[in-house]
């Protein structure tokens, strides 16, 4: 009756089965140095014996080591090679148990024994649960949402689009979770709404792109109540795409006959824009030539009339244009965005 025989996986639980003995609990737990840990569990016994089952039994854990070495009893939860609690009552068939103060040499596998009125006696070597002590918290989880898909390369979103900034870290001791803080380069208030489930604490982001949240770093920092306060963080920075905008125009040298003039094109746009000039030739747009500039060698009053920048990505175009009205012994300049 003190040995289980046969054990079985059951996805992330481990289940032990003996003659109507077995036990359910994680096959591995991981805590932080210095803080708690949980491990849910559960245990049965043969039906025959249900009756010596009562709520003053001893719930015990074991460290497999050599010797073996009992490190909680919860007859005595304060007196162990381990502080914690069992929750629940034996009648109830609840094993699961919160362990304190955890430090490295807790790292180990353990195992679970019930006695009960001097007869009902078990343990329940197989499974064991493996406690994995980490030294310090790791960072947190960060990932972006568009319009309710996760985006994946990049971090690159569209203007406009309804944008969800998740962060998330495990919640290793749910009597001490940690908290979780979003900031910016934008150095704004930002308002982040927060939940979590048993094993982790969320927090999300909601607002709509522009521009100006192209290339903009988002911080979250993650703080862990230990011994001492511990603090990690994950950074990710918008790519944000966008048609062309504040396209304009500017005139290098000076625009006189006989000398060259250079008109130059500029936009803002997200991805890169490819610029086209137009002259427009009586109410005609012919096209002139490609590049951000366009440079007029000899002018003369043949060069007079309107020319437009095309500022063009995927997303979207925008004009620009300048008049260049040019006498023998005078010329008019005008701009029209």
């Amino acid at each position: 009756m003190d040995t289980l025989v046969m054990f079985l996986l059951t996805g992330s639980l481990i289940q032990g089965v003996f003659c109507g003995y077995n036990i359910s609990l994680p096959k591995r737990v991981e805590a932080l140095q210095g803080s708690c840990v949980f491990i849910p569990c559960t245990f049965d016994i043969d039906q025959q014996y249900e009756h010596l089952l009562t709520d003053s039994a001893k719930r015990m854990w074991y460290k497999e080591k050599s010797p073996t070495v009992k490190v909680f009893d919860s007859s005595s939860p304060n007196t162990g090679l381990i502080n914690g609690e069992i929750f629940g009552t034996p009648t109830q068939k609840n094993c699961t148990t919160r362990f304190d103060n955890l430090g490295q040499g807790h790292s180990g596998s353990y195992y679970f024994r019930l006695e009960a009125n001097g007869v009902l006696k078990n343990t329940y070597r197989k499974p064991t649960v493996q406690i994995e002590v980490l030294r310090s918290p790791p960072k947190p989880t960060v990932s972006v949402f568009m319009d309710q898909k996760e985006v994946k390369e990049m971090m690159t979103v569209m203007e406009g689009s309804s944008v969800r900034l998740r962060c998330s870290t495990k919640i290793f001791c749910s009597s001490r979770p940690p908290s979780l803080k979003w900031s910016s380069s934008l150095n704004e208030n930002i308002t982040e709404r927060q939940h979590q489930t048993q094993t982790e604490l969320i927090s999300d982001l909601n607002f709509t792109v522009s521009r100006r949240h192209h290339g903009v770093t988002f911080t979250c920092t993650a703080t862990h109540q230990l011994q001492q306060q511990n603090t990690t963080q994950r950074s990710l920075t918008l790519r944000v795409q966008y048609a062309p905008k504040r396209t304009s125009l500017s005139v290098a040298g000076l625009v006189l006959e006989g000398r060259s003039v250079t008109l130059s094109c500029s936009s803002d746009a997200n991805p890169a824009v490819n610029y086209t000039w137009y002259r427009d030739t009586k109410g005609l747009l012919n096209p002139v030539q490609t590049g951000p500039k366009l440079t007029i060698n000899n002018i003369n009053s043949t060069h007079s009339g309107r020319y437009y920048c095309t500022a063009e990505n995927k997303h979207g175009t925008q004009n620009s244009s300048v008049l260049l009205d040019i006498q023998q012994n005078h010329f008019c300049l005008r701009t029209n965005d």
